[in-house]
């Protein structure tokens, strides 16, 4: 990773909002953006069996317009620091991370799949090829736009660069891995009910903490955009979009999707050949 050893600079000059209501501000902002969307959708139509519905375009476009605008907002007013701290380059250097993102939840999966059809699960195609690929493509550009993006930015970008200023970067993990969950489970609950949170709290908190990992590893936000753009659109196709018939979905559960999660953080080790540096701070440079 290139977040090295703290040296001195003007980050500890107390020349903005403290650490609290910095992340107060972007965490509400958060809530309200996508709490608003949720209210938004039922003046929608929503079409059954995914396919990219009218409220499903509208919420990846309204997200994208303003989850971006409201961290570049919160990062010049709030921070008052440069955008570059973040680690969201520019596409030059983002395909390499992205890749390896890629890779940390696909490699894990491919074991998982091989050992899920050995058990007896299958997974059938249902739909002819040119529709899966068209889908899988549209599906992509949705999750890119309205999940994988604006969530990263905010919790793994904005977020965790705030946090690992002030404190040891295995706790800005844990930290962002919390709020990361308070966020999505709370949503949830508040679009179906207190049934979903035995199911929602564990996976919210499971993926920050990998999520959160990865971006301490490899010292940037577009290898968490990759591993969670390749999981949202596998689960959303395999489970939503009536591409695939899944047999033995409770072995595909515990094998596809729990082997990138137990796994990731061991793979992304090796990929990117570091174990990181975990207890250490890094200050906010004022100049990128």
């Amino acid at each position: 990773m290139d977040e090295t050893a703290p040296v001195k600079s003007r980050s500890d000059v107390p020349d903005r909002p403290n650490l609290f209501l910095r992340v107060t501000v972007v965490m509400a902002g958060s809530v309200l953006l996508w709490y608003a969307l949720s209210l938004l959708n039922d003046l929608l139509p929503v079409e059954p069996g995914g396919g990219g519905n009218l409220a499903h375009w509208m919420n990846a476009l309204v997200v994208s317009v303003l989850a971006v605008p409201m961290v570049w907002a919160a990062r010049r007013y709030l921070d008052r620091r440069p955008w570059g701290g973040l680690r969201l380059t520019g596409p030059r250097e983002a395909w390499r991370p992205f890749i390896v993102g890629v890779l940390l939840w696909l490699l894990p999966a491919a074991l998982g799949l091989g050992a899920a059809l050995a058990l007896g699960a299958s997974v059938t195609p249902v739909a002819p090829a040119a529709e899966i690929v068209f889908s899988l493509l549209v599906l992509t550009v949705l999750v890119l736009l309205y999940e994988a993006v604006p969530e990263e930015l905010i919790f793994r970008g904005y977020l965790f660069r705030n946090l690992n200023t002030a404190m040891a970067a295995w706790l800005a993990v844990v930290v962002q891995a919390v709020l990361f969950t308070l966020w999505g489970t709370g949503l949830w609950v508040f679009g179906n009910g207190w049934e979903v949170l035995a199911e929602r709290l564990p996976l919210f908190f499971g993926m920050g903490v990998v999520l959160g990992c990865v971006r301490l590893l490899t010292g940037g936000v577009w290898a968490c955009v990759g591993f969670h753009l390749v999981f949202q659109v596998a689960a959303q196709a395999l489970l939503g979009w009536d591409l695939f018939e899944v047999r033995g979905l409770d072995t595909v559960m515990g094998t596809v999707f729990l082997l990138p999660f137990v796994l990731g953080v061991t793979v992304a080790m090796l990929l990117v050949r570091d174990t990181g540096s975990w207890s250490g701070k890094v200050p906010d440079r004022v100049r990128a």
